[in-house]
């Protein structure tokens, strides 16, 4: 059994042409990340042996960490942003995250006062972070009947990013029952975010035997379920691929 399978709706690029850029964009940036990674080892190094370890050295560390975390966040949503799931919240995770790591920079080397820019960096990365998440769960591929797992998961991570994103605007004293909504929250995304993973290699199973059989009842690329046979042309909403199976050879295209 073969797959071929085409792009559409994509404003005339193909998945085929997307996917060098996608290399070339994904090499950078671990080139980036493992820079960045041999400057913090030989500052922190240098920190542990030098006597004179002072505060612009501390602040480049700073900078150099915050520019390892942009680029880790980037790298984390990379996969589901090039298999075009979750529509552009891979993308808006990975600019504000960059967004709040730039920000972090800043206050470490011009120390700004008052609490606004804290709260402000607080709400980024928290809507960053809760973007990122969404984006690693989506590589998940689940039975059909567990697809609720994952859209829960979702709406769960999308909650916890409001109330915690609004947290530092309450103040020092924010309400008790805010509080508690909260936490209750945070412990459904927690339980259900470890979830999705475990149903994920759960289902491995059921999912192969269904592709072996020839009957169509999952995306390939995203594992959303559907239903069609050998020779139907099937389009897939929630990653936007449209592909056909047959017996034979694989080959892909683009109409």
């Amino acid at each position: 059994m073969s797959i071929t399978s085409h792009a559409w709706g994509l404003s005339g690029r193909t998945g085929s042409d997307s996917r060098p850029v996608g290399r070339r964009a994904r090499r950078v940036g671990v080139a980036v990340f493992f820079a960045s990674v041999a400057v913090n080892a030989a500052l922190g190094i240098y920190a542990v042996l030098a006597p004179g370890f002072g505060e612009t050295q501390g602040k480049i560390l700073g900078t150099s960490l915050c520019l390892t975390g942009a680029v880790l966040v980037a790298l984390a949503c990379e996969p589901a942003w090039e298999r075009k799931l979750l529509g552009l919240v891979p993308p808006a995770a990975a600019v504000l995250g960059a967004v709040g790591f730039a920000l972090a920079i800043a206050a470490i080397w011009i120390e700004p006062e008052g609490a606004t820019w804290g709260r402000v960096m607080t709400t980024i990365f928290t809507v960053s972070v809760a973007g990122v998440a969404a984006s690693l769960l989506a590589l998940a591929r689940v039975a059909p009947r567990h697809g609720w797992l994952v859209h829960v998961t979702f709406a769960l991570l999308a909650l916890a990013a409001v109330l915690f994103g609004l947290l530092p605007w309450f103040g020092d004293d924010p309400s008790e029952w805010f509080v508690r909504a909260l936490g209750v929250v945070m412990i459904m995304v927690a339980a259900f975010s470890v979830t999705v993973p475990v149903v994920h290699w759960l289902d491995r199973g059921a999912l192969a035997a269904a592709e072996a059989t020839g009957a169509v009842r999952f995306c390939p690329y995203c594992g959303r379920g559907l239903a069609g046979g050998l020779g139907e042309e099937i389009a897939c909403a929630r990653c936007g691929r449209e592909f056909t199976v047959s017996t034979g050879t694989a080959q892909r295209g683009s109409t």
